[in-house]
C-alpha cells in the first residue's frame, strides 16, 4: 500500500506543480504505465522484448531477476548432477543484458540542455518536491 501511495503522490505532485499539456500528460501516463511494477513489471518486460538496441536496462529489475535466478534454483540437482538449466537461464539472462548494451548510443552533448539543467548539480528528492508543491498550491482542507 505504501509504495502505491508514494507512486500516486509523486504523480500528483508533478501535476500540481507544473501545468502539463495534454501531450505531456499522455507521455507521463504512458511512462507510468510502462514502469508499473504489477505482475513483475509485465509492461516493461514486454516493451524490452520488442525494443531495438541500444537499450538501458532497468538495473533494479535485472538485479531482482538475477537474485531470484541464482538463489531460487539449486546448483546441483537431487541426483548430484550440475543444474544445467540454471546455468542456461543465467547465460540467457546475461546475454540479454550484454546484447542490449552492444550497440553504442550516438549522443552528442548539447551545452544548452546541460546549462538548462544547471549541469545536473542540483535536484530535489520526491519528498522535497511534495513539500514544494504544497507551498506552491496547498491542498484544500476537508471539513
Amino acid at each position: 500500500k505504501q509504495w502505491y501511495q508514494r507512486r500516486v503522490r509523486g504523480k500528483t505532485a508533478v501535476r500540481r506543480v507544473v501545468n502539463l499539456s495534454s501531450k505531456q500528460e499522455k507521455i507521463l501516463d504512458n511512462s507510468q504505465t510502462l514502469m508499473d511494477s504489477s505482475e513483475s513489471y509485465k509492461n516493461l518486460r514486454s516493451a524490452l522484448k520488442s525494443a531495438t538496441p541500444p537499450l538501458i536496462a532497468y538495473l533494479g529489475l535485472c538485479m531482482a531477476d538475477l537474485t531470484f535466478l541464482i538463489h531460487g534454483n539449486p546448483d546441483l540437482l537431487e541426483s548430484g548432477h550440475v543444474n544445467f538449466t540454471k546455468r542456461h537461464l543465467t547465460y540467457t539472462f546475461m546475454n540479454v543484458v550484454r546484447t542490449s548494451q552492444a550497440v553504442p548510443y550516438n549522443i552528442t552533448p548539447r551545452d544548452d540542455v546541460i546549462t538548462f539543467f544547471n549541469n545536473f548539480s542540483d535536484y530535489m528528492t520526491e519528498e522535497d518536491m511534495w513539500q514544494r508543491s504544497e507551498q506552491i498550491k496547498p491542498r484544500k482542507k476537508r471539513s
